[in-house]
Formats: structure tokens, C-alpha cells, sequence
């Protein structure tokens, strides 16, 4: 190719990126906005009496994670003080308390100092980890709970949701909407999370002799932590 043939479409490509991340962004965020209303249709919009928090991993130290930080605003933005009992799930890093404070405590503090939400409507569970493990062990949380939404990206959150639904389908009958998509927010973590979602979907469908290789995740399931389809962590994204 000649080499001003060349340069015309290097320089086509580059005007063309911003159009094909634009488009990228909006396929985004319409998975999450889908993602958020599945499942949900005949619910009531309502401020919930418990609002399920998932966990994610902090950063070094016990520093608030800015998905854990989105997490939070989702959940505070989602239900009111006066009504609202906010449920943070997550366990301390392995390794024991050297390792920092639990996901559900970094969470709840972020939602007292930063939102300004009363400690007195904040439950902590500190053993999970793993979606399933948070909805499993926040049940005792939720089942006085008259409406129930769930806190975290939508496509995470609706995971979630069937869990519930496996587990106690009396519980997931009172889900409600949560607050958490907001066109345009967190795209980033939106797109980390969808991409998750998706490889983890994939994974589930590979033939039997490529699943044996996830060796780690088939010794969990043996001991019963989790349920064949169930993911053994949090998607976890470098920040």
C-alpha cells in the first residue's frame, strides 16, 4: 500500500474510534439498564425495608474501592434512613485479621462517613465470598424484611436476585427495584462487570473435559459450598 494510502487509513481509524467506543458505551449501558428491570416487571417502586449489599474487595489496607464506594451509593440512594435496614456482605481477605477489615465493614463505614447513613440501620455479615454466599448468609438479615432490592452493578445485582430466588423463593417474591442504573454512570465498572458476567457464562457452558481444568472451583462445589451454577468469587478488576 502506498504510503499516503496508508496515512488516510490510519487517520480513518482514528476518527473512527470515538464513534465505535460511543457505540460500545451505549450497548453497555443498555445491558445494565435491561439487567436492572428483569425480573421485576410486576414489582411495586418502592423505598425497601432491606436493601442486600454485595460485597467487593478492598483495597490495600481496607481503603474504600471505588466499586465497593458505587455499591454503597446504590444502596443509600435506593432506601431512606427512617425505613431502611442496608445489609453489607463480604468477608475479610484471607489470611486472617493481618489482612484487613471485612468487605461488609469497609462498606458500612463508607455508607456512615461518607452518606452519612445512621449505624443503627446497618447489619454487617462478614463470612461470604462469593455472590451466593451473600445472599445465602444475609438471609436471617432479610427475612423480616416486607420488600427486599439488591445493591450492585445491574448485571450483578440480577444475579444476585436469582439466587435469592433459588434459595428462598418466598424472599425473592418481595424483591423491589434498586436504584442502580443511571445512564451514563460508572461505565467502566459497568464494563467490567458485563464482561465478567459474560466469560463466566461461557465458562458454564464449556464441555465437561474443559470444565475439569477449573480445578479450584470444582473442589468448592464438592464441599458444598456452592451449587454447580453458583461463581465462587467476586469479579475482581484491578483498579
Amino acid at each position: 500500500m502506498h504510503r499516503s494510502s496508508r496515512r488516510a487509513a490510519a487517520l480513518a481509524a482514528l476518527a473512527a474510534a470515538p464513534v465505535v467506543a460511543g457505540a460500545l458505551a451505549v450497548l453497555v449501558d443498555l445491558a445494565h439498564l435491561r439487567a436492572s428491570r428483569t425480573g421485576l416487571d410486576g414489582a411495586p417502586r418502592v423505598v425497601p425495608e432491606a436493601v442486600l449489599v454485595l460485597g467487593f474487595p478492598s483495597r490495600p489496607g481496607g481503603a474504600v474501592h471505588p466499586v465497593q464506594r458505587w455499591r454503597t451509593a446504590i444502596a443509600v440512594r435506593t432506601g431512606e434512613p427512617a425505613r431502611t435496614l442496608l445489609v453489607f456482605s463480604g468477608a475479610a481477605p484471607e489470611g486472617g485479621g493481618a489482612g484487613g477489615p471485612s468487605e461488609a465493614a469497609v462498606m458500612a463505614g463508607c455508607a456512615r462517613d461518607e452518606f452519612g447513613w445512621p449505624a443503627d440501620r446497618i447489619a454487617l455479615e462478614e463470612s461470604a465470598r462469593s455472590t451466593w454466599e451473600n445472599v445465602a448468609l444475609s438471609l436471617p438479615h432479610l427475612q423480616g424484611a416486607a420488600t427486599i432490592a439488591v445493591a450492585s452493578s445491574p448485571v450483578h445485582a440480577l444475579r444476585a436476585r436469582r439466587y435469592l430466588a433459588q434459595q428462598r423463593p418466598d424472599l425473592a417474591a418481595r424483591l423491589v427495584p434498586a436504584d442502580d442504573h443511571r445512564a451514563g454512570e460508572q461505565l467502566r465498572w459497568k464494563a467490567a462487570t458485563l464482561a465478567y458476567d459474560l466469560a463466566r457464562s461461557l465458562r458454564l457452558r464449556l464441555p465437561s473435559g474443559l470444565a475439569a481444568f477449573d480445578a479450584p472451583r470444582a473442589r468448592v462445589v464438592e464441599r458444598g459450598r456452592l451449587p454447580a451454577g453458583a461463581d465462587e468469587h467476586q469479579p475482581v478488576v484491578q483498579p
